[in-house]
């Protein structure tokens, strides 16, 4: 183990420990790429991760329903979460397979991660981080992740994202992330009901696996060929 990665071994707890270590099983999915970890929340991780996209800044280009929203009281406390703490996340989206990030040395959930159902039916995905994480290339890693989850754990042969025009951040990270500009629906609706102007990034791949991880089994058929 990693000098630097070693303190927040240390203060997980035993459950912590043992599923910061584990492969993906049924219960869930695990990826390492230097010094973050994407893995499948507890309930507190699940919290956490949730406010690290409620700020007014990520939420104009979010834009998710009010109630999604942790409020600004609240963030701080959900911030503090420990990774590997919590009971597990009982209720998931139906249609997403969802990864908090986990930055190990400074031992915090820092952003999520996911592969969902896209407007058009096919996967799609997406992601945030925490307002102290944005701006320093991170988004790469976040968004490479997202097409590890895709193609080594799901079987996706391809991946779409989508980010509203004017988001230039966003759009530079897809495409350092490896996804390339193609022809899409010209306007997303947003969680909130807001229509936007859209672009559209796409990922495919010749080969693709599946992990033992939970599968996204409500894709169509086509999207596993």
């Amino acid at each position: 183990m990693l000098p630097a990665t070693k303190g927040i071994f240390d203060r997980l707890s035993r459950r912590g420990r043992l599923m910061s270590k584990r492969a993906c099983d049924r219960s869930g999915h695990v990826v390492r790429t230097g010094r973050f970890l994407f893995r499948t929340p507890t309930a507190w991780e699940y919290a956490a991760a949730v406010a690290c996209g409620s700020d007014p800044a990520a939420q104009r280009w979010l834009g998710w329903q009010r109630d999604s929203i942790v409020a600004r009281g609240a963030r701080a406390d959900a911030l503090r979460v420990v990774p590997g703490t919590g009971p597990d996340w009982v209720s998931p989206d139906p249609q997403s397979i969802d990864l908090v990030m986990i930055d190990l040395e400074a031992g915090r959930c820092v952003g999520l991660v996911s592969v969902h159902t896209g407007e058009d039916g096919g996967p799609e995905t997406g992601g945030y981080l925490a307002p102290d994480y944005r701006g320093r290339g991170i988004g790469r890693t976040l968004f490479a992740t997202g097409l590890v989850l895709a193609h080594d754990h799901l079987g996706l042969p391809r991946v779409r994202a989508g980010a509203e025009v004017g988001n230039v951040a966003s759009a530079r990270s897809l495409q350092a992330a490896g996804l390339a500009r193609v022809a899409g629906p010209p306007t997303y609706r947003l969680p909130d009901g807001r229509v936007t102007e859209a672009w559209w990034f796409e990922h495919a791949v010749p080969r693709v696996t599946r992990c033992a991880g939970p599968q996204a089994t409500w894709f169509p058929a086509t999207s596993a060929l």
